[in-house]
């Protein structure tokens, strides 16, 4: 004998069913406000008003006229002056270029090569790993403050260092201050930024060759893979590669926002032969001086005209012609 067996179905109501939705909404809402907030504020309008301004005439009572290109011109005539009235724009603009093209030649492989060291566990590299980290355990602004009583004042130990081994020494024979010799004060700011960057890729790329499987180094041997230069070159870089790829798309596109360690060493007062991009615009930021606005709108502008494609031309170079682990 088969038994019936009854299933009631339950219909929610749509009062019920609208309530739901309308909660989840509210909730995604909720959560996604405050953050759409601050991109429309910081982010679009700031964008849009900087726009705007390349087009305009500030005057210190802070009344705007609009002016058309002029401010895009004399940028660029700022930008590309000759050596004898070049200015600060000028020369910011040539050692933003110095500075990335060291990162690039110099920084990159010290970078690899140090990682690979720590990947490797060769001698000292928890030496060499302590060294790198100094800087980031300890306060940025103490690190700074030590390096500067360091290397300059004529109390400074690197003076006395200096003088007795005959380096670094000016037309009288004294010690020169690296941090105000127009010879030495660029390379000493950026020795000092690449120390500071150290900690971090020192963290990345061993990080990143950490994730490389064995079975892959085990494989590469019988292919004839014995020395830790060929494995480098041959199975780590290749691995690696995305990480590599991501630090060159990001430098590119930060070579006229990165300001390195200038504003930490002489504030708002840094001699010309140091000046970076970076800076030029972190300082008027904090001298507040509205009257330059304008023209380093239209500066950023001019500048975003040759990053973005030269940054996307890399990207797409580097997708190209890289190095591919597929079979």
């Amino acid at each position: 004998m088969e038994e019936e067996i009854n299933i009631e179905t339950f219909v929610i109501p749509k009062k019920k069913k609208f309530a739901r939705k309308a909660k989840k909404a509210g909730f995604i809402l909720s959560i996604i406000t405050y953050p759409l907030i601050l991109f429309f504020v910081f982010y679009v309008y700031v964008n849009f008003n900087s726009i705007i301004m390349a087009f305009q005439d500030i005057n210190a009572v802070g009344e705007r006229t609009f002016i058309g290109f002029d401010n895009f011109v004399r940028f660029w005539n700022q930008l590309f002056a000759s050596e004898a009235n070049r200015g600060e724009i000028g020369t910011a603009f040539t050692n933003s270029f110095i500075i990335y093209g060291i990162s690039l030649v110099i920084c990159m492989p010290l970078y690899i090569f140090f990682s690979y060291l720590l990947y490797k566990k060769c001698f000292l590299h928890k030496g060499i790993r302590a060294i790198a980290m100094i800087p980031q355990i300890i306060s940025g602004f103490v690190i700074c403050m030590l390096f500067v009583n360091f290397i300059s004042g004529s109390d400074a130990p690197a003076m006395t260092i200096f003088k007795s081994l005959h380096i670094f020494l000016d037309e009288t024979g004294e010690p020169v201050d690296l941090l105000y010799s127009p010879k030495y004060a660029l390379g000493t700011t950026i020795f000092y930024a690449i120390w500071l960057s150290f900690g971090t890729n020192l963290i990345v790329y061993p990080n990143a060759m950490k994730e490389i499987n064995p079975e892959i180094v085990e494989s590469s041997r019988l292919d004839g893979v014995s020395t830790m230069f060929q494995d480098l070159r041959y199975i780590v870089l290749p691995l690696i590669f995305p990480t590599i790829s991501t630090f060159l798309i990001t430098g590119l596109a930060a070579i006229f926002s990165n300001g390195g360690s200038v504003l930490a060493f002489y504030n708002t007062q840094a001699p010309q032969y140091v000046l970076n991009m970076g800076y030029v615009y972190s300082r008027m930021i904090i001298l507040n001086n509205q009257t330059n606005y304008p023209t380093l709108a239209a500066g950023g502008l001019i500048m975003t005209a040759f990053v973005a494609p030269a940054t996307l031309l890399l990207r797409w170079a580097l997708d190209k012609f890289g190095p591919s682990t597929e079979a």
